[in-house]
């Protein structure tokens, strides 16, 4: 209905004649309460649905909560174990170095006392070599003398 570029006469009458009968208006009326029936259902309905998904949003929120604690209370446990592998073999490291370290200590000191003893041992050998060549020049010596004295024997007796 155009009601624009008429005067106030012939919009009255206009709105005469497009005005509803008693019957329009409860037709209306009820067209109006069963609207607004929908709209009431459609909004309990929304409600409804926006209850249960936020019922859903929280129970996963709580699932997921109590997963993230225990991956965070694995994660700790780990760490933990992680430490106490390092202070381990930390610990494993030292005894090895001061076992070696004794070990090292051990082996210089046999190696000194060996050398000790082979030194002992040339200077003995030494010593013997020494003391058997001048038993040797000794008795060339004498051997010689003896030949001397043989051959001036067998010079006069000749």
């Amino acid at each position: 209905m155009k009601l624009e570029g008429l005067s106030g006469r012939e919009m009255k009458t206009e709105r005469a004649e497009t005005s509803p009968g008693p019957s329009d208006v409860s037709a209306i009326r009820a067209a109006n309460a069963h609207l607004e029936m929908t709209i009431r259902a459609m909004r309990d309905r929304l409600e409804h649905q926006k209850a249960e998904a936020d019922a859903a949003i929280q129970k996963t929120q709580a699932g997921l909560t109590g997963e993230i604690s225990a991956l965070q209370a694995t994660i700790q446990e780990l760490r933990d174990q992680l430490q106490s592998l390092r202070e381990a073999g930390k610990a494993e490291v030292q005894s090895v170095r001061a076992r070696t370290a004794t070990e090292i200590k051990q082996l210089e000191a046999t190696v000194n006392a060996m050398r000790a003893q082979l030194e002992a041992e040339g200077q003995r050998q030494r010593s013997e070599v020494s003391d058997l060549q001048a038993a040797f020049a000794k008795e060339r010596e004498m051997l010689q003398q003896q030949i001397k004295a043989l051959r001036a024997k067998l010079d006069r007796g000749s």
